[in-house]
């Protein structure tokens, strides 16, 4: 930094004064007795080399505030002009100096210091009266930089200072490239503006492994792999043995399905670190996706030992488990979570998808319920909490929360769906209609929309909702996404040709939906009955009107529902 170098220049210039006697340190000096304003100018001096020696050695924090404390006294005593100048360069450097090792401190753990928060607030408090002495530090702002943009800190300050960094780099151009970088990603949402700082930052520090690190990211979080691993590539070259970018050079070829180059990368990061949980985890989840569920076991069992109390291994294990088929195992990882953190998120919502999974919709409602409750502005968890309700046949329920969804996200696609689905089960086709119209416009491919939308439009009573030829539009694109091989998306094609006039077509596409294999058999008994429908050219209508399940009772919230199962269109 510029005030070390320069502390280090004053040290040397009066150790060669001191050497050479033209500048007496200490209370042993001679001085002429006519010299009265020389002798308390140099007064000082002895408290000024307590300080140097002091800040030659340090080895604490608390030295730092020795040698402060010896500079300042050497000032009030009075120093010639020289030493003057040498003890406010001292006092800028160790100020700056100290700022830096609770720096270090901070963003060089793994697990954040629980004392960062006023570790940032010392640093930010020698930085700011560094700043003051000697405005040109670029490192020093830098450091302010880095601070301020930390959680609840000053935004705007770190802003200003970076910029204030890169002004004042000059032949320092990684000072300019790590301001860049802490300016652009303050830019939030502006992804130009982030790309800009980014491609700046590598042109300055090209072999710089943090700068490339940054941009690698940058890359993959907009989804573009290929510039990600170059720059990755770049970073390992700087440092072949940090785990974490081999960690990170996984999780893109994780994310990119190419499981082989994951797995290769995930066991380069576990030999240049065995304890690192993140790449245990991280490789677990390419053994499970790759069919090799015992080994991804295996590694979070590994995961767990490292990390007892680390929740993340547990809901992992246990979603391999649910997939594995061994719910109750499941169930014991996801209880061990709850019981350090009942309000842990991700348990929550495992848990009840695993009573969804077994029709204990009274159990999935209450662990998404307080999921509700704990992020009231998530959109998603309104509109998942509606289909629980749906499946439930809480029908009414199941309409209120997917309109909290929609006020949330009116382009939310499952809550429109689930929404016209809602509507459907209890007649209300005007709003069926709508909400199935807007949720194809939001996922045109999606097969079940596709399919109750165009039934709805067969076999309505009402006139003004029911439109023959879209209805056929929309259910042979349904049988195409599911290959002709769904029979209730086949039968509704033949009420769409019914609805339109054409019953020999209705007929064929009716007997086809009767004769799919794994069809049940009740489902079959309404399939035959459609059919005898069109055997006598009548067009197929329906109107649901759904019974509504009573809510269960707060003291039950847990016990298993019984219930019947769901109606067949809404919930295809």
């Amino acid at each position: 930094m510029n005030a070390q170098r320069q502390a280090v220049g004053h040290w040397a210039r009066l150790m060669l004064a001191t050497v050479g006697g033209l500048l007496p340190l200490g209370p042993a000096v001679t001085r002429a007795a006519d010299e009265p304003a020389a002798a308390v100018a140099e007064a000082g001096e002895e408290d000024l080399g307590q300080a140097i020696e002091k800040k030659l050695g340090v080895r604490r924090l608390e030295d730092y505030a020795e040698v402060l404390d010896l500079c300042r006294a050497a000032l009030r005593k009075g120093l010639s002009e020289e030493s003057r100048g040498f003890a406010e360069d001292l006092i800028t450097g160790t100020l700056v100096e100290r700022a830096e090792r609770l720096t270090e401190v901070i963003f060089g753990s793994r697990v954040p210091d629980p004392q960062w928060r006023q570790m940032r607030q010392f640093a930010l408090r020698d930085l700011t009266e560094a700043i003051e002495r000697q405005p040109d530090l670029a490192a020093a702002h830098l450091a302010i930089a880095r601070l301020e943009a930390l959680p609840l800190g000053n935004r705007d300050r770190a802003a200003a200072a970076a910029s204030r960094a890169i002004d004042l780099a000059g032949d320092e151009p990684l000072i300019a490239a790590r301001a860049h970088l802490v300016r652009g990603n303050l830019a939030d949402d502006d992804a130009a503006t982030r790309r800009a700082d980014y491609d700046r930052a590598v042109e300055l520090a090209p072999g710089d492994k943090e700068v490339r690190r940054t941009r690698a990211l940058f890359h993959l979080v907009g989804d573009d792999y290929e510039n990600c691993r170059a720059d990755l590539a770049a970073a390992i070259e700087a440092d072949p043995e940090d785990a974490s970018l081999q960690e990170t050079l996984g999780t893109v070829a994780l994310m990119e399905g190419r499981l082989d180059e994951a797995r290769t990368a995930f066991d380069r990061a576990l030999e240049l670190d065995p304890g690192s949980v993140g790449a245990l985890l991280q490789r677990a989840r390419t053994r499970a996706l790759a069919g090799d569920r015992d080994a991804a076991i295996g590694d979070v069992d590994r995961a767990v030992e490292l990390g007892p109390d680390d929740p993340e291994p547990l809901l992992l294990r246990a979603r391999i488990l649910h997939q594995a088929d061994q719910p109750d195992k499941a169930a014991e990882d996801l209880a061990r979570i709850l019981a350090a953190n009942p309000d842990h998120p991700g348990a929550l919502e495992m848990r009840g998808l695993l009573a969804a999974d077994r029709n204990d919709y009274v159990a999935a409602i209450a662990d998404f319920r307080r999921l509700a409750r704990l992020a009231p502005d998530n959109a998603q968890l309104a509109a998942q909490l509606g289909m629980l309700y749906l499946a439930a046949k809480q029908h009414r329920e199941a309409i209120r929360r997917f309109d909290r969804a929609l006020e949330l996200d009116e382009g939310l696609f499952l809550a429109r769906r689930g929404r016209g689905d809602a509507a459907l089960s209890v007649g209300d086709h005007k709003a069926a209609r709508a909400d199935l119209a807007r949720a194809v416009e939001l996922e045109p491919d999606d097969p079940s929309v596709l399919n109750n939308f165009a039934w709805l439009l067969a076999t309505s009573p009402d006139e003004e909702i029911r439109d023959g030829r879209l209805a056929i539009e929309l259910a042979t694109k349904a049988c195409e996404r599911t290959e002709w091989k769904q029979a209730h998306i086949i039968s509704t094609l033949a009420a769409a040709y019914a609805e339109t006039g054409d019953f020999a077509t209705a007929r064929r596409y009716s007997r086809q939906a009767v004769d799919v294999d794994d069809t049940a058999e009740e489902v079959r008994t309404q399939l035959r009955e459609e059919l005898a429908s069109y055997e006598r050219d009548r067009p197929w209508r329906e109107r649901q009107q759904a019974e509504e399940q009573a809510a269960a009772p707060a003291a039950a919230e847990r016990a298993p529902a019984a219930g019947a199962p769901a109606p067949r269109r809404p919930f295809d």
